[in-house]
């Protein structure tokens, strides 16, 4: 059971590189949420409040809280660092990446409707997830992963030389091609490798993801006799996803049962796609120092596409070399994403400051996966995938909690994230995150300036070689920097 969750929980794809599962459907319904540097300092908290185009993604009752016109604009910087342990040896690893956290601008308008007092509108962009990670792990083995072709080839009755650039195009044709495994003396059929005998292999594992998904909004809402805030909100999110993994084997120096000194596996996924849904929200002023909040978000249709390859490279100890590189493969599908639904309440200490906290409850059994008929059919029909995701996801309860205390013209914040788990009890593995943050700022009549940091802490398992069990447990620490420079007209 502890295999499934590392597969599961890994961000990775398993060793065929072109296959569509449940883990994608994982990856592209877990949502951090960013947005202005305001938002990101107060944990993402701001249900109940309103007034914050980050909010947006989560209330969009928070845009009939506005009173005036906005826009604002947020660089983010983004540095992960990982440490990998396998064999007990540990290996670090960093990456940096820049990103767009939130753009986007509010137009207020004055309402004579009698109790409508505002009538709002917005448009804008908002990050809901990243996934830039880079980790290098280094390890050793007397089994090696040319095994797993040798073993592909072998199955059955054994495989044809003719038949295997046609059967095996992005795996054991690749090794094939690179003399890495060849056919018994005698036994056209049958398959040896070149490591069999060897002991003591080198193995490097680096994975570099990068990437991440975002939503662009268009949202409208009202303020009712300023007791009532209302706002309903058209997301169409976008998704880029890069993976790509790198595994190297080096013989042994005294390692005289082999010609070979090394051979390198490139395995490249690149994902990307667009999908929509709907949101709506309302903030009720129950009394002058409590608001309560809620929102409902429809699941998210997304329509990805997948292209892939592979590349083996192999070096023989005279330093011939040879390279093979797969068909480039391409697959179109969708993903179904869960329901939220968010509940929210706020303290609000007249102009000394707030308190806000966000309750989120998604459902992860209910996302699904199918492949988009709209393209030729390959015969995928994910029943197995869809079970799992139904079998294995449960209910995640999310919590955000955040405060800001002012000091004018300063403002003091600060704020906790609580990812919950969305595996089953079965697993007997919890995937919850937490992430920490705080942040200052400048606000004056017509402008603000605002600064935060927050810090992802987890860990995941990453494969190294799948069939043989071999795993490596990675630490990675993320920090995030946002600035956001807004204007008020």
């Amino acid at each position: 059971m502890k295999n499934l969750y590392i597969a599961l929980i890994g961000v990775l794809m398993t060793l065929s590189v072109s296959a569509q599962n449940e883990f994608d459907v994982l990856r592209y319904s877990t949502l951090d949420y960013y947005g202005g540097a305001r938002f990101n300092a107060m944990g993402g908290s701001f249900g109940a409040l309103g007034a914050d185009m980050g909010g947006l993604s989560i209330n969009p009752g928070g845009i009939g809280v506005y009173k005036s016109s906005d826009f604002s604009f947020t660089p983010g910087f983004h540095f992960s660092t990982t440490q990998s342990k396998t064999d007990s040896v540990k290996i670090n690893d960093d990456q940096y990446d820049f990103n767009f956290s939130h753009v986007g601008f509010v137009g207020s308008f004055p309402s004579e409707s009698g109790d409508w007092k505002f009538f709002n509108i917005g448009i804008g962009y908002n990050r809901t997830a990243n996934y830039n990670s880079s980790s290098f792990i280094k390890s050793n083995t007397d089994s090696s992963y040319l095994n797993t072709y040798a073993n592909d080839l072998n199955a059955g009755n054994g495989t044809l030389e003719e038949d295997i650039p046609y059967d095996y195009p992005f795996g054991a044709n690749l090794a094939y091609q690179n003399y890495l495994v060849n056919p018994i003396f005698g036994d056209s059929t049958q398959y040896n490798q070149v490591f069999k005998d060897s002991k003591n292999i080198t193995q490097i594992t680096t994975y570099n993801t990068g990437g991440g998904s975002g939503e662009m909004y268009f949202s409208m809402g009202g303020n009712y006799n300023d007791k009532l805030y209302v706002g309903i909100l058209l997301g169409i999110p976008s998704v880029r996803y890069d993976y790509e993994r790198t595994y190297k084997e080096t013989s042994a120096l005294a390692d005289t049962l082999t010609d070979f000194k090394s051979f390198t596996v490139r395995d490249n996924v690149n994902t990307s796609g667009s999908g929509v849904n709907f949101k709506l929200g309302f903030i009720l002023k129950m009394l002058p120092w409590l608001r309560i909040g809620a929102a409902f978000h429809t699941p998210t249709k997304y329509f990805l596409t997948d292209t892939y390859e592979t590349s083996i490279t192999s070096e023989r100890k005279d330093r011939t070399m040879w390279t093979e590189t797969s068909p480039y493969g391409s697959f179109d599908y969708s993903v179904t994403t869960p329901y939220r639904v968010i509940t929210s309440a706020s303290l609000v200490f007249g102009k000394y400051g707030v308190i806000n906290a966000d309750y989120e409850l998604v459902d992860y059994s209910t996302g699904g996966i199918q492949e988009d008929r709209n393209f030729e059919s390959s015969g995928a029909d994910f029943i197995t995938e869809n079970r799992n995701i139904k079998n294995n996801f449960v209910v995640a309860h999310n919590l955000r909690l955040g405060t800001e205390w002012r000091l004018d013209p300063f403002r003091i914040r600060g704020g906790i994230r609580h990812i919950g788990n969305s595996l089953s009890e079965e697993f007997k593995a919890d995937n919850s995150a937490f992430i920490y943050s705080g942040g200052i700022g400048i606000k004056q009549e017509a402008y603000y300036i605002d600064l935060a940091y927050l810090v992802k802490d987890y860990q995941t398992e990453d494969i190294v070689i799948q069939e043989q069990q071999q795993f490596s447990t990675v630490n990675h620490l993320d920090h995030f920097v946002t600035f956001t420079v807004g204007f008020r007209f």
